[in-house]
């Protein structure tokens, strides 16, 4: 299974579902990360240890990174303790954060003939949390959100019930999605390999990425 994937490729396409595939069937080991992006890889890894996927990390060729367009890898942690949107508020779940290639630094360096296409290129664009949380927990982190963050929209669903909600940073640099369903609710994506049937982690999704 190739390791490159373009970033529609990761939240539209087939490549994820064989990522998720292969990350039911992987051993859990617990550590603590918090991948927020613009951070680097490598960084993360030197605080917290190597990811569950990928093992170990595939270069893009010189042909990919001349084409401009975006090399993203999935990074994956299961079980982590994580305290999501850099709030004092520890969490336990899964972690997927998905980070890019800097094409051009990279192939400055390939140039340079500098060891290139490695965990130091990697800048992260987005993570992903999904955990468990009981409606009091919820309520706890809503309140303390507040402090760094505005809620922008709130979208509740019925059928089945949950609710979406849209977050922006005071500074406006990150925006964030959450959703919160009812413990013991189905998912309401229950036969997406990405949010629900191939990756059923909890009742709270939370994701953070740059703003703009």
């Amino acid at each position: 299974m190739s390791r490159r994937m373009r970033l529609k490729d990761y939240v539209l396409g087939p490549g994820l579902a064989m990522v998720l595939v292969l990350a039911a069937i992987l051993g859990i080991g617990v550590t603590q990360v918090a991948a927020f992006p613009g951070e680097t890889a490598q960084e993360m890894i030197e605080r917290h240890g190597p990811p569950a996927l990928p093992a170990s990390l595939q270069s893009p060729s010189v042909v990919a990174l001349q084409t401009g367009k975006p090399i993203s890898v999935l990074v994956v942690w299961f079980q982590t303790k994580y305290r999501p949107l850099a709030l004092p508020m520890e969490m336990e779940g899964r972690v997927v954060a998905s980070f890019r290639f800097d094409g051009p630094a990279v192939l400055r360096k390939i140039e340079r003939g500098e060891s290139a296409g490695t965990w130091s290129d990697l800048r992260s664009d987005f993570e992903n949390l999904f955990t468990s949380l009981s409606d009091t927990q919820f309520q706890k982190f809503l309140k303390l959100m507040k402090k760094n963050w505005s809620i922008t929209k709130k979208t509740p669903h019925a059928n089945p019930p949950y609710t979406l909600y849209e977050a922006i940073s005071r500074d406006g640099k990150l925006k964030a999605e959450f959703s919160y369903r009812t413990p013991g609710v189905p998912s309401p994506s229950a036969k997406d390999p990405y949010y629900g049937g191939k990756f059923p982690d909890g009742n709270v999704w939370i994701r953070v990425q740059k703003s703009g």
